[in-house]
């Protein structure tokens, strides 16, 4: 199967469980209505639309598109976005350097070098906040702390490593850090790239006897359940009033973040704001939007609908074309269909955006590439 049907299955999934949320929930939340709902099922319909046609425009074109992307959004973090985004051009020489190497055709030796740095830059930053004390499972309120960046960049920086081998030790290890963290994101990223990379691979054991298969998979449901758990338990600290039970939590929590989208869908139209791409704090942005100073999450539609109202359609379609354009090679594959996975319920913002474009264009560059030589 192609892994963007993971991505597909979770966005019709997530619309099912917010509606339903929304009515069971009746007395908290406003009842579903039909403009967002029809918003959300258009947004999905243009980047299913693009995504069969990316193929169709050429690759010229595309990668000046993506470039242009990643200079735009990129451009509000003044000097650092020009230094980002020439990282980023970097970035994709060197890999194409590695592809010439014929590192490509070793699939079991393949980018260990980046594999080692990247695996060590994930300890030093998991390292870095428990070394101050900054510990959210133990003091719920440094989960807000500017500490929280190395614990989302080490998170991160585990999906890429997993991408390129699906390793059950960094698994454990990027888990350990969303338990750490209680960021169920972390937690839903490491679990899902290992999950795709191994489906990629055509062989879900990876190499591993059929008795250790059942334990590896029930690791990993247990793991992922544990992140939730932790996180509930955060959240009851933070929140002493809280009332709901942790099942009855899990279903609310989609109706809350779907309710934020139709808020901002009514504020954005018709042409929209343009005030939650270009923020350098875009949680913060929404929940201010709410008179709250804590950050809200608005689903994969908010963001398009705030910011450009009937014009974020055209942005569905930008990110359907990156997307066919990413899963060309598997690292980049895997690392887009857990990007766009992950933004269902969260919502776009610049890195999502910009990692897309970034994704993309590595992977038709290296493509050109290789047909070139």
């Amino acid at each position: 199967m192609r892994l963007s049907t993971v991505f597909w299955a979770s966005a019709i999934l997530y619309l099912i469980t917010a509606l339903i949320s929304k009515t069971v929930y009746s007395d908290l939340l406003p009842g579903p209505g039909t403009a967002p709902l029809a918003y959300a099922l258009a947004f999905l319909g243009v980047i299913a639309v693009s995504y069969r046609l990316s193929g169709k425009l050429d690759d010229s074109y595309k990668t000046k598109l993506y470039l242009a992307v990643l200079v735009v959004v990129l451009f509000p973090l003044g000097w650092w976005g020009l230094i980002l985004a020439l990282a980023i051009i970097g970035a994709t020489e060197v890999i194409i350097h590695y592809e010439a190497r014929g590192i490509e055709s070793n699939p079991e030796n393949a980018r260990r070098e980046l594999r080692i740095i990247l695996t060590i830059t994930v300890l030093v930053l998991f390292a870095i906040p428990i070394a101050v004390g900054a510990v959210p499972v133990l003091r719920p309120e440094a989960r807000y702390s500017v500490f929280r960046l190395f614990y989302l960049a080490a998170g991160y920086f585990t999906v890429v490593v997993l991408s390129l081998k699906p390793d059950f030790r960094m698994f454990l290890l990027g888990e350990a850090i969303a338990i750490v963290s209680t960021f169920r994101t972390v937690g839903l990223a490491v679990a899902l790239a290992y999950f795709l990379r191994m489906v990629q691979l055509g062989n879900p054991t990876t190499g591993i006897q059929k008795r250790r298969r059942y334990f590896i998979i029930g690791a990993v449901l247990i793991t992922l359940l544990a992140v939730f758990v932790i996180r509930y338990y955060t959240t009851v600290q933070t929140y002493p009033g809280w009332s709901l039970g942790f099942f009855e939590t899990l279903l609310y929590r989609p109706g809350v973040t779907y309710t934020v989208y139709e808020r901002l869908l009514h504020l954005g139209m018709p042409w929209g704001k343009r005030g939650i791409l270009f923020s350098t704090d875009p949680k913060g942005y929404v929940g201010s939007l709410f008179g709250r100073n804590v950050g809200y999450t608005y689903t994969i539609f908010g963001q398009p609908a705030y910011d450009f109202g009937i014009l974020g359609l055209v942005e569905g379609a930008f990110l359907g074309m990156a997307l066919a354009d990413a899963e060309r090679r598997r690292p980049t594959a895997v690392l887009s269909v857990t990007l766009m996975t992950l933004m269902v319920p969260i919502g776009v913002d610049a890195f999502f955006l910009s990692a897309m474009a970034f994704l993309a264009y590595l992977s038709v560059e290296v493509d050109v590439w290789k047909r070139s030589h």
